[in-house]
């Protein structure tokens, strides 16, 4: 799919993940390792094994070839800085000015290399007073606001499985070094890119992160079940889920045997009328306790109502629809043996990727350097002519016809957007965004001041368009010709009845990349199944995976499966666009939700496949580090959950801090910030002391914490090489000192909603400054505009078309 070569400077899962990613693409992908080895190599590796055993390594580093250089000898610094002048691409992780310490300067490269991309992906991004924190899996997701919102109220805060917050990240550097790339390649500049790993979910937070952001509502953990029909219930043999906006009400209430609720107005919306929840909540337990998981799974899917399994590992492995349709990739590899991996989750014209073993230390660093040009070549290279002016944004020049609702879709085509692209988010005049309705007040022009909606939807313009009306169609049509990108993520088979499927977008305009987004698949027997982004979270496999230790599968405290399915799809669209360069013609690509959500959690699947399943529920634990666990602090003030009118509801006090100890000598860092005589037992100056006596020195801990402020209490034993973050919810990242200078957080006046605050792109360019954002379009707010230019109408045909109805500027019914 893709010619490029790639270096992976990285130490982290979110670099190999995302240059994973580019791997299976098709890049030529290089892993620089230093003598000892990356550490993710040390990552679920058994006691006594060596470098190459490693199952979160071998999963991480599929496609790529290991050259061992130590950048601290001169010598082998001089070949280093000679193999990074040969790459288009050089993604690191090191903490900010780190490389350049060591005397490998990536900033007097790119000089040298004016079409060069670098992205640099960290914990809090390259300046800011949290520059220089470590991070892991615990603490980098308590920094970003996520884990604030996953759990339940009775108990701390709770982590995801495995390492959400980096692979989230991991998405961004493959979609954000794609989007730079196609740029360098059209005659822009190459670009550094600065990714913060708590930026990325801080801009993933779903309708709490708008909350906080306009009304100033600060939003807890949501517990297992949000509500009647959005959450997790016990079954005959397990559990399973369930997950339905407004409109899939009905069919839920049919599935469980109570149609005469759909037409009772107390329960057609329990977000409207919530005293409706605890009646269904009981009415559909009692459902799904007399039935097992199949049952339950087959029913739903006659309904079409959005209930989902929850699978383990073993259960994904072994699912017929993955199985047949080739997802699964088995490899041998020399120390691991044969394995299973998942493979893409999407398609381009059918291609699902390429894929090979994860490299032994080292095994190609002879190869890769017998490549290299003599020495005194490419490395002593002169600056290159600096580009004059301010460089044109990422995506100038790209039209982009977005058919999506909700959340994954207007996400995606929201990056490309805030790139520069130009993306007409298309609506129904029947069919409004479904995002448009939350928070709706008696004001009749509350649809277009959705927080949630103009969050997602921002710096693109709005047409309202009946594509079901053959008028309508026809000028969607004619705008194809003029569009680079048509993108939805409508129900499978929706386009094909329209008329509006790949081939015949690819009749009107041969360069066009069409993308398609299903939860599932785009044919066979999941086709037709519904589900939004619990459920594709859900049936993906990570909700099995995590829990309170002892406790049922535990959701995400957000939709997780949309964000991560929209970067995905951003990241693929670029793909396409960049081979389009290459050939002159365009693509169909297909986005499997669901299969993203299991390559989120792929070492799992992997560890299984050899007889080697990894810890699952486990709380805030950690096999491998110990303390490793969430610790109430100080009582804060001043944060409540707000209604729509501002109205208080109930405040919040509790404030949280994340430690994660991971190594003795961090230990005794630990150790020496409590100063606590009873953490001195000499058994636990090694790990199998400390989890053996975990729950001893987390009363410790806790004492210590409970009369600290999270902030300073996390900045103390960060001084001190401890990894440590505050637990922040929505509307502290909004307080947040760190954020704040980095501006993360801007303001763009609406012309119906007033000044909205938003958060800034999370792909921060050094080529490229941040000029500000622009509004999200009222419903139907470029009707003409958009139709003169892209469809080429005229006053009169625009006029027509709004007094039959065809286009309109608010929705209808």
């Amino acid at each position: 799919m893709l010619k490029l070569r790639v270096i992976d400077l990285s130490t982290d899962v979110a670099g190999a993940f995302g240059t994973k990613l580019l791997a299976a693409s098709g890049a030529a992908v290089i892993k620089v390792e230093p003598p000892e080895g990356d550490p993710t190599r040390r990552a679920h590796a058994r006691p006594g094994d060596g470098p190459d055993a490693g199952v979160l390594f071998a999963y991480l580093n599929t496609g790529k070839r290991s050259a061992v250089i130590d950048a601290a000898d001169e010598g082998q610094r001089e070949r280093l800085l000679r193999l990074l002048a040969t790459a288009e691409l050089i993604v690191e992780s090191g903490a900010p000015g780190e490389w350049a310490a060591r005397g490998v300067d990536l900033q007097a490269l790119r000089r040298r290399r004016p079409g060069l991309v670098v992205c640099s992906v960290t914990p809090f991004g390259q300046d800011g007073p949290r520059a220089g924190w470590r991070a892991t899996a615990l603490t980098a997701l308590a920094a970003g606001g996520e884990m604030a919102l996953c759990g339940e109220l009775d108990q701390p805060p709770l982590k995801t499985a495995g390492h959400q917050a980096h692979y989230q990240a991991g998405l961004h550097v493959f979609a954000s070094s794609l989007t730079a790339l196609l740029a360098a390649r059209t005659g822009g500049p190459g670009d550094h890119i600065d990714i913060s790993i708590q930026e990325v979910q801080a801009a993933s937070l779903e309708g709490f992160g708008p909350g906080s952001m306009v009304r100033g509502s600060d939003s807890e953990r949501t517990g297992n079940q949000a509500r009647a029909i959005w959450g997790i219930y016990p079954c005959a043999d397990g559990y399973v889920g369930v997950a339905a906006m407004a409109r899939q009400t009905g069919s839920v209430y049919e599935c469980i045997g109570h149609p005469e609720l759909i037409g009772d107005p107390a329960y057609a919306n329990l977000l409207v009328n919530p005293e409706g929840n605890e009646l269904v909540s009981a009415l559909i337990t009692e459902w799904t306790l007399s039935r097992t998981g199949q049952e339950i799974f087959e029913a739903s899917q006659e309904h079409r109502a959005p209930f989902s399994l929850i699978p383990s590992p073993r259960d994904l492995l072994e699912w017929p629809p993955l199985v047949e349709a080739g997802f699964w990739r088995t490899l041998d590899h020399p120390v691991l043996g044969r394995h299973t991996i998942p493979g893409l989750p999407f398609s381009l014209d059918g291609d699902g990727g390429q894929f090979s073993r994860a490299p032994l230390l080292g095994e190609h660093t002879d190869e890769v350097l017998s490549e290299l040009e003599p020495a005194g070549s490419a490395a002593a290279g002169v600056d290159a002519p600096e580009h004059e002016g301010v460089a044109a944004p990422l995506l100038d020049g790209i039209r982009v016809l977005d058919l999506t609702q909700v959340w994954a879709g207007p996400y995606a085509t929201r990056f490309l957007a805030d790139m520069g692209a130009d993306v007409v988010h298309i609506e129904g005049p029947t069919f409004a965004d479904a995002v448009r309705g939350l928070g709706r007040s008696d004001d009749p022009r509350s649809f277009n001041k959705s927080s949630y909606f103009n969050e997602y939807n921002r710096n693109k313009r709005g047409l309202s368009l009946d594509l079901q009306r053959p008028e309508g169609l026809e000028a969607f049509r004619r705008m194809v010709v003029e569009a680079d990108v048509v993108i939805e993520n409508w129900s499978s088979g929706v386009a094909e009845r329209l008329g509006v499927d790949y081939p015949q977008l690819r009749a009107l305009n041969p360069r066009i990349v069409m993308v398609q987004m299903p939860g599932f698949a785009q044919s066979g027997v999941e086709a037709q199944r519904v589900g939004f982004g619990p459920t594709i979270e859900q049936m993906g496999g990570l909700v099995a995976l995590q829990g309170y230790e002892g406790g049922p599968p535990h959701k995400s405290g957000i939709s997780y499966g949309d964000p991560t399915g929209g970067i995905m799809a951003a990241g693929a669209t670029m793909l396409a666009l960049l081979r389009r360069e290459e050939s002159g013609e365009g693509g169909h690509i297909v986005v499997r939700q669901r299969d993203n959500i299991i390559g989120l959690a792929g070492e799992f699947m992997l560890a299984e496949s050899i007889g080697r399943p990894l810890p699952t529920r486990t709380g805030n634990r950690d096999p491998q580090h110990a303390p490793h666990n969430a610790y109430r602090t100080r009582d804060d003030g001043d944060r409540w959950q707000l209604d729509m009118l501002g109205a208080r509801l109930s405040e919040f006090t509790e404030s949280w801090l994340t430690i994660a100890v991971e190594s003795d000598e961090q230990w005794e860092a630990l150790r020496g910030v409590i100063g606590d005589s009873r953490l001195d037992d000499p058994a636990y100056a090694a790990l199998d002391g400390r989890h053996a006596a975990e729950d001893a020195i987390d009363a410790v801990i806790d004492e210590w914490a409970r009369d600290r402020e999270h902030n300073e209490a996390a900045a103390e034993l960060q001084a001190a090489g401890v990894s440590a973050a505050p637990v922040l919810t929505p509307l502290m990242l909004t307080r947040d000192e760190h954020l704040a200078a980095r501006g993360f957080y801007t303001t763009y006046d609406h012309p119906e909603a007033g000044e909205q605050t938003t958060t800034r792109p999370v792909w921060r360019l050094a080529e490229r400054p941040f000029e500000g954002v622009g509004p999200a379009p009222c419903f139907g707010e470029h009707n003409a505009e958009v139709l003169r230019e892209f469809a080429g109408y005229n006053e009169a045909q625009i006029a027509a078309l709004a007094e039959a109805g065809v286009i309109t500027d608010a929705p209808a019914g």
